[in-house]
Parts: C-alpha cells; sequence; structure tokens
C-alpha cells in the first residue's frame, strides 16, 4: 500500500465512524510515523510504506477511530516550537493555552521581569517550561528568574518533569505536588500562571468523546458552573502575589465577568483585564496589583 492508498483507506474508515477532522487525523499520524510533513504526503502519493510502518498506522488509525486523541496516540505535541510528551494523565495543550503564554510573553516585552515564576495546575509542564525558554532566549545568557512548578497529580507530575528533563529545563524548575497554593505556604511571586479546571459539570454530555472519554476530568471539569477551584484559586492570592505582581489565568465560555466580581471581593485594588481568543471567547484574564 502506497501513501495515497493508506490516506484513503484510513480517512473512509474515520469518517464512517464519525471521528472529528477524519482528513486531518489521517495526515498526521501517517507524517509522524514518516517523520516528515504533510507536504510531503502530498507530493509522495506512490510511496510505498514498508510493512511495519504500514501495521503500526493500521493500528493508529483503530484507535483514532475510537475517539482517542491523535497526540495520546503518537505521545506528543508541539507546544510553541518545543516538542512535549503527553499521555492520559494530562491535559492536551492548545492552541488557547499557547495564547496565554504569548499574552504574558507581551507584558515582557513592556518591562515585565519576574524573579519568581509559578505555574499552578501545570499538567504536561507546557507553561512553565515555555516561560522558562522565553525567559532565557530574551537573557544574553540564563536568566536569574527562578521557577517553581505543582500539580494535584502525582502522574502529572511525572509527565512534566520529564518535558523538563528532554528540554533541559529540568534543574531550573522545582516541582512539588499538591492541590493550588498548599505546596507553596508561606512563599509569594511576581508572575502566577494557572490553567485550572474550568469546564461546568452540566456540559460534561454536551461534549465531544475525543475529550470526555480520554482526558483527565479532574483537570477539567471545575463543578457546576465551572468556578470552584478558580475561586479557591483567587482567595488565596493575597497570601501568595508579591506587589507590583501579575497573574495569568486561562478561563472559559463567558467566565469574565463572573471572575471580575470574584477578584473585586479578594482585591477590590487589583486591575483585571478579560481577553478573548481567536473565536471572541472570554479566554484569559489577567490580574495586577
Amino acid at each position: 500500500m502506497n501513501i495515497s492508498e493508506a490516506l484513503k483507506w484510513a480517512k473512509t474508515l474515520l469518517v464512517e465512524k464519525g471521528t472529528l477532522d477524519a482528513d486531518a487525523s489521517s495526515s498526521y499520524l501517517l507524517s509522524t510515523l514518516l517523520e516528515a510533513d504533510r507536504t510531503h504526503l502530498l507530493t509522495h502519493p506512490e510511496q510505498k510504506l514498508t510493512a511495519d510502518t504500514l501495521s503500526k498506522y493500521k493500528r493508529w488509525v483503530l484507535k483514532r477511530s475510537k475517539h482517542e486523541p491523535v497526540w495520546y496516540i503518537t505521545g506528543k505535541i508541539t507546544f510553541l516550537g518545543l516538542d512535549f510528551s503527553v499521555n492520559r494523565d494530562v491535559l492536551i495543550p492548545r492552541p488557547e493555552t499557547e495564547l496565554l503564554v504569548e499574552k504574558i510573553t507581551e507584558h515582557f516585552r513592556d518591562g515585565f521581569s519576574p524573579k519568581t515564576v509559578l505555574d499552578i495546575g501545570t499538567g504536561s509542564g507546557a507553561i512553565i517550561v515555555s516561560l522558562a525558554n522565553i525567559l532565557d532566549s530574551r537573557a544574553s545568557k540564563d536568566c536569574d528568574a527562578k521557577f517553581f512548578t505543582s500539580d494535584i497529580s502525582e502522574k502529572a507530575l511525572t509527565v512534566a518533569h520529564k518535558n523538563a528533563k528532554a528540554l533541559n529545563f529540568d534543574d531550573r524548575i522545582e516541582f512539588r505536588q499538591g492541590s493550588l497554593f498548599e505546596p507553596w505556604k508561606g512563599q509569594r511571586f511576581d508572575l502566577i500562571v494557572a490553567n485550572l479546571p474550568y469546564v461546568p459539570e452540566t456540559d460534561k454530555y454536551t461534549l465531544e468523546p475525543d475529550l470526555t472519554s480520554f482526558e483527565p476530568h479532574s483537570a477539567l471539569f471545575g463543578g457546576a458552573d465551572g468556578l470552584e477551584i478558580i475561586r479557591d484559586f483567587i482567595s488565596e492570592l493575597p497570601n501568595h502575589l508579591n506587589v507590583s505582581g501579575k497573574v495569568f489565568m486561562e478561563i472559559g465560555y463567558e467566565q469574565g465577568e463572573k471572575i471580575q466580581k470574584i477578584v473585586a471581593d479578594t482585591l477590590p485594588r487589583a486591575n483585571v483585564t478579560v481577553l478573548t481568543d481567536y473565536d471572541n471567547v472570554d479566554r484569559i484574564v489577567i490580574i495586577e496589583l
């Protein structure tokens, strides 16, 4: 079987099974196996696949036909140009989270230079490693900022540490297990980043099986209105955010105004900004003291 025939078989199967993005999934899985980009698939349709490659491709496509996300199947994803390992112990980093890091980077360019950076609910470690990489790239040598990260899940921390080690940042980041600020009692930070569970429980049965059947629910769902964990997070900020510090938090649909009210009760002097994503949906909250 050649590339063209393999892609046709895969797409037909995935469409029959009602799989999201059948064409993109077929191409991504094969290009990953061949260590080639999609252009190669288009320009070399007659290239024959080895028996081993074809066998593995078929196994991967069958997994995808059962709605397993392609990044769990391949075990990796690219986030802001860096390759991260992922498995079902962590959420898949998404473009919305890349946007979160990009907005933080804009503040770096405007002169914000944190000396202590904390990432809560780190998952794969994509945020904290990316921030360390960005700050390093802005310095003439290794930056003097200190990096800290935590997650309630020990398995998630294992993935995060693996990624930090693979990208040579494991000796720059302190990892701790625990819920929210529990591991950081008595410590304050200049920059706090959080991508906490924010999906309302009531949305559980309206989401695609790609999400609900494979990604960890503890990292997705934030109580009845999605804000249960975020409320606890904000209530602790006065004990952990330095003066002139900043908080960047990823949020969900129509949560911006609600979070503004929560912050007003906890940090009445704080400046709160709500940013939308590419679809004009509330996505990022910035809190500045």
